[in-house]
C-alpha cells in the first residue's frame, strides 16, 4: 500500500482527488490533507500538492523535503504561469505535474507514473536484497581477494588494511609476519589428480595451517596451485616460528602425504609492510635450491641485510618511464618523491647503487621510445647526460638530476605530440575535403589514421573548436556553394553531387549552417557578381 498526502489550501480540489483515488487506485491510501502553510511532517510515499501550497519559496521548500524525505515522491499541479518552477523542481523527488483545472486523465497519468516509480524502486530494493544476500554467501571470496591483495602491494595504506581486518574478523594487531608454503614436486604430483583434487590441496593446507596454530593470529590464502601464503599476528621470535612451522610441515605430511617448503618474510610493525614480508617468503623459497626441498628457509639467514630488493617500488619505476614517454612532467615529479623516499627508507645504500637506478631509469626510457617509434635517439643523451649521472653519490642529487632531466624531455614530447597532433587534424581534413560525397563514419576516418574516434574528435573539439562531423559537413557545403555558384544545377542536382539524398535535406543543413536558404544565397552571390562586374566596367 502507497500511503498519499494531500496538500491544497483549496478543500474542494482536496476532496475531488481523494474521491478519485479511492475509486480508480485502490492500491493508494489517502493519510490526510496538510492544511497548513508549510509542512512540518512528510510522513506519505507520495505528495501531491498545489505549488502554490508552498508559498514564495516554494523551490526551496521542496528541496528541503527532498532533502529530508528522500524516499519521498511529489506530484505538483498549478497554473501555466508556474511551469517553469514545477519542471524545475523535479531535480528534488518531483516525478510529475500537470496544470489547472485537474482534469482526470490527467491525474490518473501523473498517479500511474508516480506507480511505475514504486513499483521500479520495490524491484530495485528487491535485487539489492538478492544481492545483498549472495555477497554474504561469498564472503569469503571478497576475503580472499583482500588478502591477495594485501600480499601483492595493492593495498598500501595502514588505515584501509587495519579497517579491512576488523571488518572481515581478522585478530590482527601488531606485528606482521608472511609465510609461504610450496608444495614440492607439485607438477609430478597432480599427474595422479584430477581437477578437484588439484583444487583441494591448497584447501586442505589452509585448514591445517589454522588448525595447528590455533591460539594464534593467523589466516591463509591460496595464492596459486602450489603455493599457500600466510599471515600470522604478533611479535614471536624468529626461533619459535622456525619450530612451529617445522612441526607444520610434518603435520602436512601426515595428514596429507605430500612434502611443502616453507619460506619465512621479516616481521614488521606496519600491515602496510605485509607486502614487503610477502616478497622476502617468495625469496625465501628460491633459496631452497641451495638449502633442499621440505625445509623452512627465512629470510633472516639468507640475506640478513637486504631491505632494497623487497622495498624498492620497481612497480613505480615502470610507471615513471611510461609516464615520462607521453610527457606527463606533473606526475612524474610526484612518482620521484615516492621512488626517492622509499629509497631513504634502505638507507645506507651500496656504493654507486644510485648510478646504476638512474642510467636502468634512461635506459628504459630510451628502450620505450625505439618501441613507440618515436625520432629522438640522435640527440636522446643531450636531454640525458650519462656523465653527470655516473656521478651521482646521495639520494637528492639522483633525485634533482631526474627531476631536471625529465622536465627538458616531458617538454619535447610534448612539443611532438603537439606536432604529430597537428598533422593528424590536417590528414582527417583533407579526407574529409577529399572525400566529401560518401557517408561519414568518424571510426573510418580515425582508423584510416591509427587513432581512435573519441581521441580524433577531442582534438577537434580542443584546437579547431568543433566537431570532426561539423568539418565534414562544412566540406560539402563548401563544395555545394561551389557548384551553386559555377553551375545551374538545382537543388536535388547539388545534394547528390555533395552526398545528400535529396533536396529537402540539403536545404535544412545548409540553412542549418550557413543561417540563409539555397535560394538566398544564390540570390545574394548573383547581385555580389552583378556589383562586382558594374564596378570593373567603370574602371
Amino acid at each position: 500500500m502507497i500511503n498519499v498526502l494531500l496538500a491544497d489550501s483549496d478543500q474542494d480540489t482536496v476532496k475531488n482527488i481523494k474521491t478519485y483515488i479511492r475509486s480508480a487506485f485502490p492500491e493508494l491510501k489517502v493519510i490526510g490533507n496538510a492544511s497548513g502553510k508549510e509542512l512540518s511532517e512528510l510522513e506519505a510515499d507520495l505528495l501531491i500538492a498545489d505549488v502554490r501550497f508552498f508559498g514564495a519559496s516554494g523551490y526551496v521548500m521542496i528541496r528541503d523535503i527532498h532533502e529530508r524525505y528522500p524516499k519521498s515522491r511529489i506530484i505538483l499541479y498549478g497554473a501555466y504561469n508556474e511551469g517553469e518552477i514545477m519542471v524545475k523542481s523535479m531535480e528534488f523527488g518531483v516525478l510529475d505535474y500537470m496544470y489547472k483545472p485537474i482534469r482526470p486523465a490527467e491525474l490518473s497519468r501523473c498517479i500511474n507514473s508516480a506507480l511505475k516509480h514504486f513499483e521500479q524502486e520495490d524491484l530495485s530494493r528487491r535485487e539489492e536484497k538478492n544481492f545483498s544476500e549472495k555477497y554474504d554467501e561469498h564472503l569469503h571470496f571478497f576475503k580472499e581477494m583482500f588478502m591477495k591483495n594485501l600480499m601483492c602491494g595493492a593495498i598500501g595504506s595502514d588505515e584501509e588494511a587495519r579497517s579491512s581486518f576488523e571488518y572481515f574478523g581478522m585478530p590482527f594487531d601488531k606485528g606482521f609476519t608472511v609465510f609461504i608454503m610450496r608444495i614440492d614436486q607439485f607438477k609430478k604430483l597432480i599427474l595422479v589428480l584430477n581437477e578437484k583434487e588439484k583444487h583441494l590441496l591448497g584447501l586442505k593446507i589452509c585448514f591445517f595451517t589454522r588448525e595447528m596454530l590455533k591460539g594464534l593470529p593467523v589466516e591463509g590464502s591460496i595464492m596459486n596451485f602450489n603455493a599457500v601464503a600466510c599471515i600470522i599476528g604478533g611479535f614471536e621470535a624468529l626461533e619459535k616460528l622456525i619450530e612451529l612451522l617445522e612441526a607444520l610441515k610434518e603435520e602436512i605430511y601426515k595428514r596429507m602425504n605430500i612434502r611443502v617448503t616453507i619460506g619465512i618474510g621479516r616481521t614488521y610493525e606496519s600491515p602496510s609492510d605485509i607486502s614487503v614480508s610477502y616478497r622476502e617468503a617468495e625469496s625465501a623459497l628460491r633459496y631452497r635450491f641451495h638449502v633442499g626441498y621440505n625445509t623452512v628457509v627465512p629470510i633472516h639467514y639468507m640475506e640478513p641485510s637486504n631491505t632494497i630488493t623487497y622495498r624498492y617500488p620497481f612497480e613505480k619505476e615502470d610507471r615513471l618511464v611510461f609516464t615520462a614517454v607521453i610527457g606527463e612532467y606533473n606526475y612524474c615529479k610526484v612518482l620521484l618523491g615516492e621512488i626517492f623516499d622509499s629509497l631513504k627508507e634502505c638507507e645506507p645504500l651500496p656504493d654507486k647503487f644510485l648510478s646504476k637506478l638512474v642510467m636502468n631509469v634512461i635506459i628504459s626510457i630510451n628502450r620505450y621510445l625505439s618501441e613507440q617509434n618515436i625520432p629522438i635517439q640522435s640527440n636522446f643523451m643531450t636531454f640525458f647526460p650519462s656523465k653527470d649521472a655516473l656521478e651521482l653519490r646521495d639520494i637528492d642529487s639522483a633525485r634533482r638530476y631526474l627531476d631536471k632531466t625529465l622536465k627538458s624531455f616531458c617538454d619535447f614530447i610534448l612539443e611532438y605530440h603537439t606536432a604529430l597532433n597537428a598533422k593528424l587534424i590536417e590528414s582527417a581534413k583533407k579526407i574529409c575535403e577529399d572525400r566529401f560525397y560518401e557517408t561519414f563514419s568518424l571510426p573510418k576516418i580515425a582508423s584510416s589514421l591509427g587513432t581512435t574516434p573519441e581521441y580524433l574528435n577531442r582534438l577537434f573539439m580542443d584546437k579547431e573548436k568543433h566537431s570532426v562531423f561539423d568539418f565534414a559537413v562544412k566540406a560539402r557545403i563548401n563544395e555545394a556553394k561551389r557548384l551553386m555558384r559555377e553551375s545551374d544545377m538545382n537543388d536535388d542536382m547539388v545534394a547528390v553531387k555533395v552526398g545528400y539524398d535529396d533536396g529537402r535535406h540539403f536545404r535544412s543543413v545548409f540553412r542549418k549552417y550557413e543561417g540563409v536558404n539555397t535560394s538566398d544565397y544564390r540570390a545574394q552571390y548573383k547581385a555580389l557578381s552583378s556589383r562586382l562586374y558594374a564596378a570593373r566596367r567603370e574602371t
